[in-house]
């Protein structure tokens, strides 16, 4: 099966243009179940059959995986499945039978509005060596709702000041433009005048040709997500804010404000970079439990009630 799990991979990354991250995840689920077949029986691709399957999920509740985490591993499963039947490599889906329910999907967590500005505020005051970088990442990756990895692969020519906008390669390469604002303006702005000059000449590879990634490290090369991750705790913690933080965080405050704010669910898939309307409606959870706490904490008859119960 290993010929026939690599020819898909190919597929994914030359056709379907899916991100590195997004292969290696596929990679690492169809090995780890052709290895599981070739150890307890056949890894042939064409003699797996329904009870293989059903053999093999029952190995993943073993391992007391989450739902989610199961859910996506059969995922990738029925997607190589589907080319293989696509490519004649099989004549009948061995998954065809197999359903599973992933538990209930848990809600995103976000930072309220008055949080949001109170990181903000601290990013600003802070005294960190390159505190206009800090503060830069922080307003762009909440000014545009960019994943972090995103935040990291951006590059100055992806910055167009003159509108305001970001072009942004997301998940299966695919292009967006997203518009930001005029502190996220300012703070990149004062960031590539003041600190990226410093940082870029730190490090030989940054004196390439056409090298232009805009955020650096702290030792002139591209800043890795778990740098920004370092990044936003150590600020939390040195400026003692009450937040528990981590990257993509900042994302879902994006959505949230903005669909909080009167943004049409549509225009908010295409900012985040959706691809399924379902993915961008968890917000609405969010915003309507809000709605009902603004609603029964400002209600003078709601109010009543809660007092009796």
């Amino acid at each position: 099966m290993k010929k026939e799990i690599q020819c898909f991979l190919n597929y994914l990354s030359n056709e379907r243009r899916y991100s590195d991250n997004t292969i290696k995840a596929y990679q690492r689920d169809l090995n780890e179940m052709e290895e599981f077949m070739d150890q307890s029986g056949s890894s042939k691709l064409e003699e797996l059959e329904y009870r293989d399957m059903r053999l093999y999920l029952a190995y993943l509740n073993e391992k007391q995986l989450s739902s989610s985490s199961i859910a996506r591993k059969l995922s990738s499963l029925r997607s190589f499945f589907q080319y293989s039947i696509r490519q004649s490599w099989i004549d009948q889906d061995p998954m065809e039978l197999i359903s599973y329910k992933a538990k209930k999907q848990h809600l995103p967590d976000f930072l309220y509005e008055n949080e949001m500005e109170k990181l903000i505020k601290a990013a600003e005051k802070d005294d960190h060596r390159y505190h206009y970088r800090n503060l830069a990442i922080i307003e762009l990756m909440y000014a545009t709702g960019i994943r972090v990895s995103e935040c990291c692969d951006l590059t100055i020519s992806q910055v167009d000041f003159s509108v305001q906008i970001i072009r942004v390669k997301g998940k299966g390469n695919k292009e967006r433009i997203i518009p930001f604002g005029d502190p996220a303006a300012q703070a990149v702005k004062n960031y590539l005048e003041i600190e990226r000059p410093q940082l870029s000449i730190l490090s030989p590879m940054m004196q390439s040709p056409g090298y232009d990634r805009l955020f650096l490290s702290d030792k002139g090369i591209p800043i890795k997500p778990d740098q920004i991750r370092t990044i936003l705790n150590t600020l939390v913690r040195k400026h003692q804010l009450n937040l528990e933080i981590h990257p993509h965080k900042l994302r879902h405050s994006y959505a949230t404000h903005l669909l909080n704010n009167g943004a049409d669910m549509r225009s908010v898939q295409e900012l985040l970079g959706h691809e399924n309307l379902s993915s961008t409606q968890i917000y609405t959870h969010i915003t309507g439990d809000q709605m009902r706490k603004a609603y029964l904490n400002a209600h003078p008859r709601a109010r009543r009630q809660s007092r009796e119960e």
